[in-house]
């Protein structure tokens, strides 16, 4: 339903955001007060409209039911070619390879693939929106370790695919986590791609990213806790269905206060109870 049939109708419209009703809804589950303060949700999943207008899904937000603000987020990348950058991973490995500077070797590991024109539409803005997508950086470290990264044959299957090459591991390199607001991924990207050229086993790069993602992230919600301006952390989006994501998230965390998903779903399935509880908590106050 669009805004206009209630307005016609005069009833109030409440307007969510996509993350807000993600972290609201591990609130809403954990049965936090109305009154207990602002929480660091660390929200990671594929797709979500910001109200800067461009795709969220890699956030850090300081909120509760009421309001939030975005303190963190993934640096963006253009996802190239919009709703097809979700079915063909070399797309999103190709832009961050290219922020990296590293595309000759994206020009090697993808020959055949149509790079130019993909090059030229990130440049223009062609259909190609910016986002700070969690779930498309992990589309795109699958596609440089080779996991399928022509297309998908399911909905997350590269995502899913690198959890299982990095928990058959369970353990590999160390690299070192950005400061600051934005998360960038480039030292990252060229500590795999190293990795990868120095014969490391793919195994072992996979699950260190997953550490780099979780330790990156815990890191910003330890500093809102720190500074007096969040009481716990929460954890939400569908990144988190990834069950090493969260237990190398729930570890670099430490001793925070960690809300979870338990009963309600992590994903978009979880939203609905998020939304709700905006709406009552902001109808409470008028």
């Amino acid at each position: 339903m669009g805004p206009r049939g209630p307005r016609r109708r005069g009833a109030r419209l409440i307007e969510v955001q996509h993350h807000h009703a993600h972290l609201a809804s591990c609130l809403a589950e954990n049965g936090w007060p109305l009154e207990g303060g602002e929480v660091a949700g660390i929200v990671l999943d594929g797709l979500g409209l910001g109200p800067d207008g461009t795709v969220w899904g890699g956030e850090v937000l300081l909120g509760d039911y009421r309001g939030y603000e975005r303190r963190s987020w993934l640096k963006p990348a253009p996802l190239i070619g919009g709703d097809r950058a979700q079915a063909e991973p070399w797309r999103n490995a190709l832009v961050r390879l290219d922020q990296a500077g590293l595309g000759d070797w994206a020009d090697r590991v993808f020959a055949g693939l149509p790079l130019a024109m993909a090059r030229m539409a990130a440049d223009k803005g062609l259909n190609a929106p910016m986002s700070s997508s969690a779930g498309r950086l992990f589309d795109a470290v699958a596609a440089i370790l080779g996991i399928c990264p022509e297309a998908q044959s399911y909905e997350g299957e590269a995502a899913m695919r690198l959890e299982a090459m990095a928990a058959r591991s369970g353990l590999g390199p160390l690299w070192d986590v950005p400061d600051g607001a934005e998360i960038d991924p480039v030292a990252m990207i060229r500590a795999l791609v190293a990795g990868l050229e120095a014969g490391e086993c793919p195994d072992r790069l996979a699950w260190a990213f997953h550490d780099w993602l979780a330790r990156a992230f815990a890191a910003q919600a330890r500093g809102l806790v720190a500074d007096g301006a969040a009481k716990a952390a929460a954890l939400s989006g569908g990144c988190f269905q990834n069950a090493l994501l969260l237990t190398l998230t729930r570890k670099a965390l430490g001793d925070l206060p960690v809300l979870l998903h338990e009963r309600t779903p992590a994903n978009d399935g979880g939203l609905a109870l998020g939304q709700a509880v905006i709406a009552a908590a902001q109808g409470a106050v008028g």
